[in-house]
């Protein structure tokens, strides 16, 4: 499996398992996966974080270009949590396809059957034994919770033919220009969870439970951002194990981010006078991904820095050196000084 760009295709990314999800030739929206089973002459077919309801023209076509019948021929969609961008296609899916039967934890359940679902057609991760599940095909099935990454009942599931772990928004980045990651998405997965995650202690008992899995995964496939592999693998573990996230920012720095961002605000006053207003802003865009991320850095109307997500002191750093980058030898002279005050 290359590092697959054309994204308006559905992508094998191992033997029976399709990335049907959303995305241009540029940027890596959403991740859905199609596994079909085949086996014990019978066959079965699940589908992965299914998406959004924008997704659903999008999902179909990739679902109907490898599985004869499309939608109406999947019977089970697993769900990580209930967020709209996972589950937003889930009530159309129900109205088409009778045999559909979703699985989750109860706790993801109790928020998803609030689009209309009945839960006739609900299958309990919490139910299932030692959380395994083999299927008529014979294939195994493993479900890893990970409560708090982000959502208290978020789960993981492990296909144990393949070794594909596909671990929802848990090591999903917020930038990926192919199908597969590389070290430069780092920079994207730690941005996405220094927004979304919680805290440190959660991820770190989501690294425990991937660490532990017997045959280690192949691949780490999250709903966002680019498929982790090789020697990624644990070199992103080890990162994110050690990475402080929500609650541990904000508890660090929330006294001091009403100062930072006023600080910022002036810096940003003297660059314009340096640099321009256009360039300022042209690169204030660098700091907006496209699709549906949070901004790191909150412009107000007025052009000033209302808020800061993430680690503030990294968004800070980053934007300051993207001004450097851009700026002449003679306004990285005036602005340096004034940059350097800025990070003490």
């Amino acid at each position: 499996m290359g590092n697959h760009n054309n994204l308006d295709e559905a992508i094998e990314i191992s033997a029976g398992i399709y990335w049907v999800g959303a995305g241009t030739k540029t940027f890596l929206s959403r991740n859905s996966f199609l596994r079909i089973f085949e086996g014990n002459k019978t066959s079965g077919s699940l589908l992965i974080d299914p998406g959004p309801t924008s997704d659903f023209v999008s999902l179909s076509r990739k679902v109907s270009s490898v599985l004869p019948g499309g939608l109406l021929n999947i019977n089970l969609a697993f769900i990580n949590h209930q967020d709209p961008d996972v589950v937003g296609v889930l009530p159309k899916m129900y109205a088409m396809n009778r045999r559909l039967n979703v699985i989750a934890t109860e706790d993801t359940w109790r928020l998803v059957s609030l689009n209309g679902l009945s839960s006739v057609r609900f299958r309990s991760i919490d139910q299932v034994q030692d959380q395994r599940l083999v299927l008529p095909t014979g294939h195994k099935l493993q479900f890893i919770p990970t409560p708090y990454c982000h959502f208290r009942g978020a789960s993981m599931i492990y296909d144990l033919e393949s070794r594909i772990l596909f671990t929802g928004d848990f090591l999903g980045g917020v930038e990926a220009s192919g199908l597969i990651a590389t070290e430069e998405n780092w920079a994207g997965v730690k941005a996405f969870h220094q927004i979304y995650m919680p805290s440190n202690e959660a991820m770190k008992l989501a690294v425990k439970k991937i660490r532990a899995l017997e045959p280690t995964p192949l691949a780490l496939a999250p709903q966002h951002g680019g498929l982790i592999k090789g020697d990624l693998i644990e070199l992103f573990l080890e990162r994110i194990s050690e990475l402080p996230v929500g609650l541990d920012i904000v508890t660090t720095v929330n006294d001091r981010l009403p100062a930072m961002i006023a600080g910022l605000n002036e810096v940003l006053d003297a660059v314009k006078e340096t640099m321009g207003e256009y360039k300022v802003e042209r690169i204030l865009k660098l700091f907006k991904p496209e699709g549906e991320y949070p901004s790191l850095i909150t412009l107000g109307r007025d052009g000033l820095v209302k808020d800061i997500k993430g680690d503030p002191f990294e968004a800070i750093n980053a934007l300051l050196n993207a001004f450097m980058d851009s700026a002449t030898e003679q306004q990285q002279k005036l602005l340096r000084p004034m940059f350097n005050l800025m990070m003490l």
